[in-house]
């Protein structure tokens, strides 16, 4: 009989490793690696945090931050459930739903921890390549889904930023079984364009199959209290929260929800210069004819050769999250920091790549990640 090591080993054989954001040696500004929100939350949420600290050694009570953050997102306390990270809510679909001799279908590539939740979970991946412009395919996703439990559909999708249009989305829900849960990820819908933004609470009245997922650790900047959420039809939020730790989400984070809750202007300002200075990257990117997926998150990601950029990013004290991190060698994702940082980069690109007039924007068809030219 195998020991313990050797069991644990063979859990994991086919699960790759998390790689984090590399920090930047330099100022924090420079770390453009792990989209994080440039600006930090509201000052009312820092007061509320501060204030949090003077009660940590009682367990945390939810109550009031579920009831703030359910009328914000315009839901009832019974569909809404609170998790440790978005992260963690993939882990408890993938334990109730997911299992041995079962399928879970995503892109590819697909944002990493839906395979490794999956994968933990004992479930098969069916994977389906992504088109040429970063999106899903939702035809073949949609077939895909036939004998499946579970759909990962993270839109915007992160490694690329492309988002789903709503009608296409809403048709795609539609086809899929009903007995496959689909999870929509919308970790970055706050970037995207508003027309571009799914009507969440048609979908969810009309399918009770469908879970959408969010994070507060972008538009809300709350990346290191680890605050997610998910909406879904009452029944499957009681079932989800029986299977969630006890006091999975830390009363610092509760706190930073409430006050969060009431700063939307501070959220509004926050996204507004990231959309800004994304709009502004893409521009340099298509200057220099780099290939880049037209993004709806606060990030970009381009074809760009590191190698030949690294001096040039570390003298700027820049670091960006390579392609290989991701499952797209060859590429890189660029997080949106705030406009001084992002100048600095841009600066860095045009020293190295020079200014051409080829476009830089895809094409049709299903993306081939590994033979793209290299800019």
């Amino acid at each position: 009989m195998a020991g313990v090591t050797e069991r644990a080993t063979e859990r994991v054989r086919d699960v790759p490793a998390y790689r984090p954001g590399r920090p930047s040696p330099g100022p924090a500004a420079g770390k453009l690696s792990s989209n994080e929100a440039p600006l930090g939350p509201s000052p009312e949420v820092r007061a509320a945090v501060a204030e949090a600290l003077a009660t940590v050694n009682r367990y945390p009570e939810q109550g009031p931050a579920l009831d703030a953050l359910a009328r914000y997102v315009g839901f009832g306390p019974e569909q809404l459930i609170m998790t440790n990270g978005s992260d963690e809510l993939c882990y408890l679909v993938a334990n109730l739903l997911l299992g041995p001799g079962r399928v879970a279908v995503m892109g590819e590539p697909c944002y990493q921890i839906d395979a490794t939740a999956s994968l933990l979970a004992g479930a098969s991946l069916r994977r389906v390549p992504l088109l040429a412009d970063g999106g899903h395919d939702l035809e073949a996703m949609a077939k895909a889904c036939v004998g499946a439990s579970v759909v990962w559909l993270p839109s915007p999708h992160n490694p690329t930023g492309a988002a789903c249009d709503p009608a296409e989305l809403a048709d795609f829900i539609a086809q899929v079984p009903e007995d496959c849960l689909i999870v929509l990820d919308e970790a970055y819908r706050a970037f995207s364009d508003p027309e571009l933004r799914p009507d969440v609470p048609g979908l969810l009245a009309s399918r009770p199959n469908l879970l959408v997922q969010r994070t507060l650790s972008k538009d809300w900047a709350l990346a290191g209290l680890r605050v997610g959420y998910g909406l879904a039809a009452p029944a499957l939020v009681e079932a989800l929260s029986r299977a969630r730790p006890p006091f999975s989400v830390n009363s610092v984070a509760l706190a930073a929800i409430e006050a969060g809750a009431a700063s939307e202007q501070w959220r509004a300002m926050s996204v507004a210069m990231v959309r800004q200075e994304r709009s502004r990257l893409e521009r340099a990117l298509g200057t220099l004819g780099a290939r880049y997926f037209q993004s709806q998150a606060n990030f970009v990601t381009a074809r760009l050769d590191l190698a030949r950029l690294g001096p040039a990013l570390a003298a700027s004290g820049t670091v960006v999250r390579p392609g290989a991190d991701l499952g797209i060698p060859g590429w890189a994702r660029v997080s949106i920091g705030w406009p001084p940082q992002m100048a600095i980069l841009r600066a860095a690109l045009y020293a190295v790549l020079g200014p051409v007039t080829t476009s830089g924007t895809p094409g049709t068809g299903t993306m081939n990640w590994d033979n793209e030219p290299q800019q």
